[in-house]
Order: C-alpha cells, then sequence, then structure tokens
C-alpha cells in the first residue's frame, strides 16, 4: 500500500472539511423488529439479531438490500450476530468519500481486451488465469462493484465496501460471452463491458441479442465508439472541423445504437484505444456521459476527475504478484 501525498491545498481542504461533516457522531435511532419502517430515516438503528441472521438478511429487512450486508460487518466491525444480540443498521453513508483520519478510499479498475481459451491471440488472457485472478479476487473479500456506484462514490454522496473493484472489458467478443461472464456470475461478480457497435454481430462478436441479455443479468453496457479507433488524432489532410464532426458521431451515433437496442441510457464511455485529449473528453461531456474511463494506471480517490478515470490494462502475461500490486484500495495522508 502506497503512500502519496496530496499536492493541492484545494484537496487538503476539501478532504479536512468533508473529515469534520462524515465523522459527526449521530445516535442511534432504538427500534423494534418491525420491517414497515417508511422512509428510511439518516439516524442508525439499533436492532436485535434474530437467530440465524446474517449480514445479508438483516440488510434485506431494513434496507431492502440484500447485497448491502458489508454495510451491516464495517458499521459493526463483525460479520456474524447471534439470536437477541445488538446490531446497528446505518441507513446512510457513514464515510462518504472512504474518508478516515489516516487516509481515504481509492477504487481500482481492472481493464480487459478480451478473455477466451489458452488459444494463443495475444489479446485474450487464457480462462485459467483469468479465473485465478477472479478467485483470489473472491478469497481476499473484494466486491465488484458498477460505474454508477464509483460515480455515486465520486460525487461524495455514495459509499462503497472497503474492498471495491470495478471490472471492465473492451470487446464484445462471444468468448466473453461464453467464458468470462459465466465464470463472473458464479463468483457472484457484476462487470461493464463497453462495446464497439460496428463489431457487434461480425465474426466471433455477439449478437444485440445477447448484449441484451448480459444487460437484463446486471451487467453494464458501455461504449467505447463506432469504429474503436482512437478518437485523439486526425488523418492526413483532414480538416478540423472534419474531424470534430466525426468525434462527435463515433461518440453519438454509437452511444444512441446502444440506447435504441437496449431500450436504456448508456453513460458510460471508455475512450477508444484507452486515450483521450481536452476535446474527446469535452464532447464525451456534451454528449452525455456521466464518466470516462482511460486505460491508464492511477488512483481513483472521490476527488478525481469522472471524464479521467484510471484503469489498469491487464495484460497475458501479467503474474499474480504484479496483479495484486494494482489492487490498493487505501492511500495513507497526512492531513494534519
Amino acid at each position: 500500500m502506497s503512500k502519496h501525498p496530496i499536492r493541492h491545498q484545494a484537496y487538503r481542504f476539501l478532504i479536512c472539511t468533508a473529515l469534520l461533516i462524515g465523522f459527526v457522531l449521530l445516535p442511534p435511532t432504538v427500534h423494534g423488529e418491525e420491517t414497515d419502517l417508511g422512509p428510511p430515516p439518516s439516524l442508525p438503528l439499533l436492532v436485535k439479531a434474530r437467530r440465524g441472521d446474517t449480514p445479508a438478511s438483516i440488510a434485506r429487512r431494513y434496507l431492502n438490500d440484500a447485497s448491502k450486508g458489508w454495510m451491516i460487518v464495517e458499521y459493526n466491525g463483525m460479520a456474524a450476530f447471534s439470536g437477541g444480540e445488538p446490531v446497528m443498521v446505518p441507513m446512510a453513508p457513514f464515510q462518504p468519500g472512504g474518508l478516515t483520519p489516516d487516509g481515504y478510499q481509492t477504487v481500482p479498475v481492472l481493464a480487459y481486451s478480451d478473455i477466451g481459451e489458452s488459444s494463443g491471440q495475444t489479446r485474450q488472457v487464457p480462462r485459467s488465469a483469468f479465473e485465478h485472478q477472479m478467485r483470489w479476487l473472491k478469497t481476499e473479500g473484494f466486491v465488484a462493484i458498477t460505474p454508477r456506484q464509483l460515480t455515486d462514490f465520486m460525487g461524495f454522496f455514495g459509499q462503497l465496501p472497503r474492498r471495491s473493484v470495478l471490472i471492465t472489458f473492451d470487446t464484445a467478443s462471444r468468448s466473453l460471452f461464453e467464458i468470462g461472464i459465466p465464470l463472473l456470475k458464479e463468483l457472484g461478480f457484476t462487470a461493464t463491458v463497453f462495446v464497439a457497435t460496428k463489431d457487434v454481430g461480425g465474426k466471433d462478436a455477439m449478437t444485440w441479442d445477447q448484449i441484451r441479455q448480459l444487460h437484463r443479468d446486471g451487467v453494464t453496457i458501455g461504449c467505447r465508439g463506432r469504429s474503436g479507433l482512437s478518437l485523439t488524432h486526425r488523418t492526413n489532410g483532414q480538416t478540423f472541423e472534419d474531424y470534430f464532426k466525426w468525434v462527435e458521431a463515433e461518440l453519438g451515433l454509437a452511444r444512441r445504437a446502444i440506447e435504441t437496442h437496449l431500450n436504456a441510457p448508456c453513460l458510460f464511455l471508455a475512450y477508444p484505444q484507452g486515450d483521450t485529449d481536452s476535446l474527446v473528453s469535452a464532447m464525451a461531456a456534451k454528449l452525455g456521459f456521466s464518466a470516462a474511463f482511460l486505460r491508464r494506471p492511477g488512483d481513483n480517490p472521490f476527488f478525481a476527475d469522472r471524464y479521467g478515470i484510471h484503469r489498469t490494462f491487464i495484460s497475458r502475461g501479467m503474474n499474480m504478484e504484479r496483479f495484486s500490486q494494482n489492487l490498493t484500495t487505501r492511500i495513507k495522508a497526512d492531513l494534519n
């Protein structure tokens, strides 16, 4: 876990202010076993665990979402409860920005080009290596999140599990549909698939029906442009006006195609080939994307640029030591 000094006084002021707000101790509301709570209060509830209760069952009963069991665990500092034992149920984020007196949370984002059998294709991480990586994440207590959860966290009004990771793929390949996604589903992980729309339905690629199936199964479908070509360079002889229109079409038409086929908003962009410049980032914001992702390693704290979210590229030959080094979730910082 590396130590990253905060270089800008603006960041230091922002974090210190957030600490003052986020660490105000609120008295709990004592509550019985009723389940019809009405609008959720902002104060934590003090309840009694039932026999056989788990963090997930308590979260389902009081937060209407079993996946928020991690909030019960982190707030109480324990993962198992006996019948009649008092349990605090946080009814609102209790650690905005992942801030603590000694530092703040950062969210690793992983980027894969493709997953496949051990075929020798350089773009594909072999099934065995991918499975090893995902099972390591599960064993180490990581929770796979969605881009919307990440942007809520970055907006300072959502909270994430301490060991959160965002798993992304820059492909619409059929092998991802047949190999990678089923393994993630088995482990209880979600993922984000960034699609270049011209690839859909092509050789060895997913169809729109398969992409709709992923969407129905909770996979986030994002955009990677129409062609997947880099948008940061003009071609020889291309005027700036033509280049501007081309960038707008590459992103705008692809986004509309995804929204039409899924009948749902497409809010997240992976910059084609992983890079951007000021014009492309401004175009992403203009067209209505909520966030955009690089393919460049780095930290993603709550105060990071939403149109420059870092992702670590996971190559075919990456060993587990290097893989684990890219999973930093906490940065120490001297806020004095």
